[in-house]
């Protein structure tokens, strides 16, 4: 006969009745100390039920090998128990024993085949052996007999899926369906239509799934897990445009929804529409201005549009209100450094505490804004300071070595550079980057010595290819060698905006060569390349540069172009270069200012 306990959710407690009856069962009461106590003998099936119960309790607590020894107790005291089979089969499915499983399920089966459950058990237990088709054959009598319970369909269902018999699924569906209708009649709840629109999913059965939440949309037009459901499907579609819709679809029943505002914004940015971006989420933040994730992505939108004051506005609300979200003040700080704010960024920087992941990036930001004020030495402190909490980035040590050098210390510096390359000799961006520490110390050789060593190292190493290249054309010495080093670098990286400067400045050089030797008919065609090539890498710089501006500015200036080499002199030292090129723009800006007053012939050509 079957247990008190019947199949239940380990998950859930047992009563308090069933635990007394286990800790009465065939016990007599005592009437009084002088009473003698009788007990009613034991049977094996009161025994069997106390072992089932033991098992229970054990499975309950996760002790699997134990709840397996008793349930195999009561097994052998009621050998034909189909609920004790079946529990011997769910453990032993958990333990990760399918075969012996196997043999409880298919024993529980045949002691009481008409048992949805025991069909169930054994139809999932020959799912995880791959043998499917034997699962649907358990399950499809009850299907056809209208017997099949919720977890049965979905089951059937899923199997069917899984052999892809979409037609038959599809009726396993459409009954899912009907047992999720209300006792009193209406359309089917929403879960059940999310229930079948996600095995469509995993099948990969988009347009069926689509098909699913559309129809259960009809019925619950305000129920925001199929639009989202909906949304989800057109995403893993890679439709960025379809996702958009559906959301907008839901904000049009459901004003104001965080889900769809949220994702439209990031949908929005993610095709290049900023300000929908920002226009979703200021809507967003002004229904639901407690949001931190929607306050958080306004300001780094805020922050990529340029829009720096509110941008700050929107991360120190969340600072205020969010005092250990220290990520916040990272960014503030990011904000300030760019906005020129030192002792606002300094401030912020220094609210990251050790135990918060930006700090290390937190500590590199400060040395780097100390930098900026000539506060060397507190700087090296912020420096290491960053490198202790992380020492395996390389790229802090690398800063360490340039500042050193920036701060006087040259030797130090390469110390630093040498450690690192010590430790990874045939690393060629290491020797790329003591040649740059010695070419910012003003050591020209030692730079390109180093250069060449990383050549040897990586023949294709772009960027020391342009470097050479262009200290070459800097210097107007070997432009045709130059050339063909900045070419071989730009077939590496074709956008590279710096890389097609260094090829815009060797034709400006050249082309200035030729005028000086007297070869006023070839000059022409370099100076033109030079402005073609300069004004494509200013097209291919994400941030507008000091020097390729200036450089456009020489270019145009030797091509007669003087209002546009004015317009451009005058952008390069907004850009704020360092003091010895600001002071040259500044001589050229005056040069040209006095010779456009002078002439009325120095317009565009």
């Amino acid at each position: 006969m079957p247990y008190t306990i019947m199949e239940r959710d380990p998950s859930r407690p047992l009563s308090l009745a069933v635990l007394f009856v286990a800790l009465t069962l065939g016990c007599a009461t005592s009437q009084g100390p002088s009473q003698t106590v009788t007990r009613a003998p034991l049977t094996p099936e009161v025994q069997a039920g106390t072992a089932f119960m033991q098992g229970h309790l054990f499975e309950l607590e996760g002790r699997l090998l134990e709840a397996a020894e008793a349930y195999g107790e009561a097994a052998q005291l009621d050998p034909d128990s189909a609920e004790v089979q079946r529990a011997l089969a769910r453990v032993r499915a958990r333990l990760g024993q399918p075969e012996i499983a196997l043999g409880h399920a298919q024993r529980a089966f045949e002691l009481d085949s008409e048992d949805e459950r025991n069909r169930r058990t054994l139809a999932g237990l020959y799912v995880a052996l791959k043998r499917n088709e034997q699962a649907i054959e358990l399950l499809e009598p009850l299907f056809e007999a209208a017997a099949l319970s919720l977890d049965g369909l979905l089951v059937l269902f899923n199997l069917y899926m899984g052999v892809e018999r979409t037609d038959a699924a599809q009726r396993v569906a459409e009954s899912v369906l009907d047992l999720g209708r209300p006792a009193g009649g209406g359309p089917p709840s929403p879960h059940a239509f999310r229930e079948i629109g996600r095995v469509y999913e995993r099948g990969g059965q988009f347009d069926l799934a689509e098909q699913v939440y559309r129809r259960g949309l009809a019925s619950w037009p305000e129920e925001r897990a199929l639009y989202d459901a909906l949304a989800g499907v057109r995403r893993r579609l890679e439709d960025p445009e379809g996702e958009l819709r559906v959301y907008e679809e839901k904000l049009a029943v459901i004003p104001g929804d965080a889900t769809a505002l949220l994702r439209i914004a990031q949908i929005r940015d993610s095709m290049g529409d900023r300000e929908g971006s920002i226009r979703a989420l200021e809507v967003l933040v002004r229904a639901y201005p407690e949001h931190v994730n929607a306050r958080l992505q306004l300001g780094f939108f805020y922050y990529k549009a340029g829009r720096l004051d509110e941008a700050v506005a929107e991360f120190e609300v969340v600072a205020g209100e969010n005092p250990k979200l220290y990520e916040v003040q990272y960014f503030l700080g990011v904000i300030h450094e760019h906005r020129g704010n030192h002792a606002a960024a300094m401030e912020a920087l220094r609210a990251v505490p050790p135990e918060a992941d930006r700090f290390a990036e937190s500590r590199a930001l400060l040395a780097r804004v100390l930098e900026q004020e000539e506060r060397f030495e507190e700087a090296l402190v912020e420096a290491r300071r960053a490198i202790s909490a992380d020492p395996e980035d390389t790229s802090l040590q690398i800063y360490l070595a340039g500042l050193l050098q920036r701060s006087g210390d040259l030797e130090a510096g390469v110390r630093v550079m040498a450690q690192l390359i010590e430790a990874d000799p045939e690393n060629a961006d290491l020797l790329y980057d003591l040649g740059v520490l010695y070419g910012e110390a003003g050591q020209e050789e030692r730079a390109l010595e180093w250069m060449n060593r990383t050549l040897q190292a990586d023949p294709d190493h772009a960027s020391a290819l342009n470097y050479i290249g262009y200290t070459w054309a800097e210097k107007g010495i070997r432009l045709d060698e130059a050339e063909e080093l900045i070419r071989r670098a730009l077939e590496l990286k074709p956008n590279d905006a710096y890389i097609m400067d260094s090829l815009g400045w060797v034709h400006y050089k050249r082309g200035l060569q030729r005028l000086a030797d007297g070869d006023v008919q070839a000059a022409p065609a370099d100076l033109t390349q030079a402005v073609r090539k300069l004004e494509h890498a200013a097209e291919l710089s994400e941030v507008e540069d000091p020097i390729i501006t200036r450089h456009l500015a020489d270019a145009y200036r030797s091509m007669s172009r003087f209002e546009d080499a004015l317009e451009s002199y005058r952008r390069a030292l907004e850009l704020g270069p360092d003091e010895d090129e600001a002071a040259d723009i500044r001589r050229q800006i005056e040069l040209l200012e006095l010779q456009l007053e002078g002439s009325t012939s120095g317009g565009r050509r």
